[in-house]
């Protein structure tokens, strides 16, 4: 049987036997070689069903994580439901989880992780339409930012080598945020500096609730260690050239160092080899230089050398810069202010007095008068009207928190008065919130209304006077004023209430808080009670 005769004989044991058309033959063939091959079609169907099934699987071990996590929450175990919660939203992204990831990260202590999970929500609410979770997330948020802990990293210019990596936690800092306050979480964190040919720099920071800190990387050391930076090409010939090389003069002179150099006509000869004396009677260092003292020689260059490189080791480190303190500086603020002012003086004097006059009975009858300031007053309907001027506080910070000194508030008051008022004035921090207190002295001034003027009447007297104290004084019509300025001096106290609108804490004159306050002030004056309302926006240096 030769070898065509083997192939047919193959081909009819492979595949049916057709005794039909050509064509139908054909096919029959095709169908019986696909049949032999089942695994690619058996694959496919495998994948796909392995495709559609992982959506609903991983869906499935989200809610169950999620689940698993929240009854942990409940139990206050939140080390262990936290990474639950994160590893659902990561299998499951939803809003419903993420804001039972950011509830358990801000009952975790982590407030600036949470915070950031918070605005995350806020964002993907609104790309739902869910407004009622969108004004959750950013309620939540507000609430939160107020507790942040900020740290500001400070890179001076003179620590700003080529090369500089500032990281915290490990993770590097962009050189664009140098110089900002950032959220953090509470607790410690790790700074750290590098670059090549210096020495690494760490510092560890603690840092509480809605404190501020600032930490200044300080100028690394230069790394003694480091494989030194090889020398250009162009300055190698120079630094062959310094080397000394030391020779024994001879009687006419002294021997030069220049390899091959020519004689020179006062008196000297380059080491070249075989150079010949010159006419001043030196010689060269020549092929049989035998007065050359090789001993000094060497030690001249190993001094030249230790001479023209200094010891990295040598160098002073500078110290670590800490986070810039401000415990025991000087604080000092200003700022514009402008409220109400209300006037409730109901007694005082616009003036002279000595033209009225008034009657009360007396023993022998009645007695008429004369008026002054001393027994004579006139009376006021109460003053209310805006007023606009400033704000000013001087003081020492005897710690981060608490700021110590002297508070001024003054203004004009539209349609007539001021308000001058001063005294001493505490206020304290609470994260992004200053609560202070001052107690006041005031010099206040109204325009108000006229309505009468009365006299006193003599204690003695009052009896006769049917108990009456004072009486009004006789004026002719017309002859009050209808409006006139009363003053009055006046004490109490004033509530500080302030937002810090922004912070920039650092070791430079202009680190401070840019804050909007609100100052709440009640005095009792020596006829009448004074209110103010000013709202004011200042800067606090400290």
């Amino acid at each position: 049987m030769n070898r065509q005769d083997a192939e047919n004989s193959e081909n009819k044991l492979s595949f049916p036997r057709c005794v039909s058309r050509r064509g139908a033959c054909r096919e029959v063939a095709r169908r019986a070689r696909r049949s032999r091959h089942p695994w690619p079609r058996v694959a496919g169907v495998a994948l796909a069903l392995a495709l559609a099934v992982s959506p609903g699987v991983a869906f499935a071990q989200a809610d169950a994580l999620l689940d698993q996590g929240k009854q942990l929450m409940k139990k206050g175990k939140l080390a262990e439901a936290c990474p639950k919660i994160e590893e659902s939203y990561r299998l499951s992204p939803r809003s419903a989880t993420l804001l039972a990831l950011a509830t358990c990260h801000e009952k975790q202590g982590k407030l600036a992780t949470a915070w950031a999970e918070y605005i995350d929500l806020g964002a993907a609410a609104r790309k739902e339409g869910n407004k009622r979770l969108e004004a959750d997330a950013k309620a939540r948020g507000a609430k939160l930012e107020l507790r942040l802990p900020r740290l500001t990293l400070n890179v001076p210019r003179a620590a700003a080598v080529e090369g500089l990596e500032v990281t915290l936690d490990g993770a590097p800092v962009d050189s664009g945020t140098w110089g900002q306050a950032r959220p953090i979480d509470p607790g410690e964190h790790k700074v750290s500096a590098s670059a090549p040919g210096r020495k690494r720099w760490e510092l560890t920071v603690t840092i509480k609730r809605g404190e501020r800190k600032a930490v200044a990387v300080p100028a690394l050391a230069k790394d003694g260690s480091a494989a030194p930076e090889p020398a250009p090409a162009a300055e190698a010939p120079a630094k062959e050239a310094a080397s000394p090389v030391a020779a024994a003069p001879d009687k006419g002179g002294t021997a030069g160092a220049g390899k091959g150099a020519a004689p020179d006509r006062g008196g000297t000869a380059g080491a070249g080899k075989g150079a010949a004396p010159d006419r001043g009677g030196t010689a060269g260092a020549g092929k049989g230089a035998a007065a050359a003292k090789p001993g000094k020689g060497a030690e001249g260059a190993e001094e030249g050398a230790a001479s023209a490189t200094p010891d990295a080791a040598e160098e002073p480190e500078p110290t670590p810069a800490a986070a810039p303190k401000h415990a025991g500086t000087f604080v000092l603020e200003a700022g514009l202010a402008g409220g109400a002012l209300i006037g409730l003086i109901d007694a005082g004097s616009f003036g002279d007095l000595s033209s009225y006059s008034y009657s009360y009975n007396v023993r022998e009858g009645e007695l008429i008068a004369p008026c002054d300031d001393d027994v004579c007053h006139a009376s006021f309907d109460p003053a209310i009207g805006p007023f606009a001027g400033g704000t000013a506080f001087a003081g020492v910070a005897l710690s981060e928190e608490l700021h110590l000194g002297i508070r001024a508030l003054g203004g004009y008051r539209f349609g007539g008065g001021y308000l001058l008022a001063g005294g001493p004035s505490a206020s304290m921090r609470f994260g992004r919130l200053w609560l202070g207190l001052s107690g006041l002295a005031a010099a206040v001034g109204q325009n108000a209304k006229v309505t009468g003027v009365k006299g006193e009447i003599p204690s003695d007297l009052v009896g006769l006077n049917y108990g009456r104290t004072e009486v009004n004084v006789n004026a002719r019509e017309g002859s009050l004023p209808e409006t006139a300025l009363v003053q009055t001096f006046a004490f109490g106290g004033s509530v500080e209430v302030s937002l810090v609108l922004a912070d920039w804490p650092s070791s430079s004159w202009t680190s401070g808080a840019l804050l909007l306050s609100a100052w709440p002030t009640f005095m009792k004056g020596l006829d009448g009670f004074v209110i103010a309302a000013p709202v004011s926006l200042g800067y606090r240096f400290y």
